[in-house]
């Protein structure tokens, strides 16, 4: 071990002075505080944002086409293009609309989705979410979302009645469509916003109960890895032009995935600044020490150390300081990650955050960018003290002693 290091450690950890002894654990411990924190940050900021695209990928297509004009009628010629990828594991045509479920005295706004029913359980499963009664589209046979269900008191074998926008013109003025259908399962998605509005009906009974006269919404596509949505759409895109548009699903949640990732970068921004205070605190300590040893520094420099020397040890003394409390801090930090996330620690609110706990995740990138961060941080902490120490001049410090 060079001297340097050694005198680095022994002046670190010397405990003849109490109070120097107490700053330097100090100095430890806001490193400590500001490192696990800003990781435990980042791990929310991340888990947050993880759960959220995990819902939306269990609850949308991956990809979907639709049409600038009202009418998507020739929707089959695109099936020949859609079948030669080979990343596209299935995909139907589907209906999408608003409209208005009622009971004895209440309406609710709701969303109908008219879907092939076979193709659909192997896009969305629904069929597997079924929590009351069976997935079935047959008939007059709608499912509904679990907390509409439970708004309008409905359960199995129950009818629905449905309000559709599209009604009919008479000569006392527009009448809306209005039309019953039974309840024959409950679906749950875990998604408070689904949950709460949704109707799945056959495509044919949309079509009939919107007036689309063969026309669909568009065509949603599953493919077999979500995350390489767009590579996907631009191959899709020399194939398919306008007036057809196609959106991926993270086109369609763009916004919000912009606003969570600044949000992100603002809170490593802001607890980065705990890291920042604690560099403070090392560089007052080592100002503190470098004023204790000045008789010590002299010495060494009489005895032949240079300036670089004792520079060295000074610079190495908040790199201990960095070292110890950002490994300890990333130590705390993955224990909190990893125990929050594997009991569900923080429970949350389904019907504002959209999930029942909170997750929380990391990645390896994210420890190493905080580690070096922080020890970055300690050393540059460390220069001016050192700098200071290092152009004492013994001459004047041992006429004074």
């Amino acid at each position: 071990m060079p001297l340097y290091l050694k005198i680095a450690i022994r002046y670190l950890f010397s405990f003849r002075s109490k109070a120097l002894s107490f700053m330097s654990i100090i100095s430890i411990l806001g490193v400590v505080v500001g490192v696990s924190a800003l990781l435990i940050t980042l791990a929310v900021m991340s888990g947050f944002m993880w759960g959220l695209k995990k819902k939306i990928l269990q609850n949308s297509p991956h990809i979907v086409i639709f049409k600038v004009d009202d009418k998507f009628e020739d929707y089959k010629s695109l099936y020949p293009i859609l079948d030669k990828f080979k990343q596209i594991e299935e995909y139907e045509p589907f209906i999408y609309f608003q409209a208005l479920a009622s009971d004895k005295e209440n309406s609710y706004p709701v969303i109908v989705r008219g879907v092939p029913p076979e193709k659909d359980k192997r896009i969305l499963g629904l069929d597997k979410r079924i929590v009351e009664g069976k997935y079935d589209l047959s008939g007059k046979n709608v499912i509904i979302g679990r907390e509409l269900a439970l708004s309008l008191g409905l359960s199995v074998g129950d009818e629905i009645v449905l309000i559709s926008p599209f009604g009919r013109k008479t000569p006392i003025g527009y009448i809306p469509r209005v039309k019953r259908f039974k309840v024959s399962g409950i679906v749950d998605f875990g998604f408070f916003k689904y949950d709460d509005s949704y109707v799945g009906m056959s495509l044919e009974n949309a079509q009939k109960f919107f007036n689309m006269k063969g026309n669909i919404t568009g065509i949603q596509l599953k493919i077999k890895n979500p995350f390489e949505a767009n590579e996907v759409k631009a191959q899709l895109s020399q194939y398919i032009e306008f007036p057809y548009i196609i959106r991926t699903w993270q086109e369609m949640n763009k916004s919000l995935f912009q606003a969570l990732q600044l949000e992100k970068f603002a809170m490593f921004l802001v607890i980065t600044l705990i890291v920042l205070v604690a560099s403070f605190n090392i560089s007052s300590l080592l100002i503190t020490k470098a004023r204790d040893k000045r008789k010590e520094i002299g010495i060494l420099k009489t005895m032949g150390a240079d300036n670089r020397f004792i520079l060295k040890v000074f610079l190495w003394q908040g790199l201990i300081i960095g070292f110890i409390g950002t490994t300890l801090g990333v130590i705390i930090g993955f224990l909190v990650i990893y125990i929050g996330d594997t009991y569900h620690l923080i429970k949350l609110n389904p019907e504002v955050y959209m999930m029942e706990y909170l997750p929380l995740k990391t990645s390896i990138r994210d420890f190493v960018m905080v580690y070096i961060s922080s020890i970055f941080i300690c050393f540059i902490s460390s220069i001016i003290p050192a700098y200071m120490s290092s152009k004492e001049i013994p001459a004047e410090i041992l006429r004074n002693e």
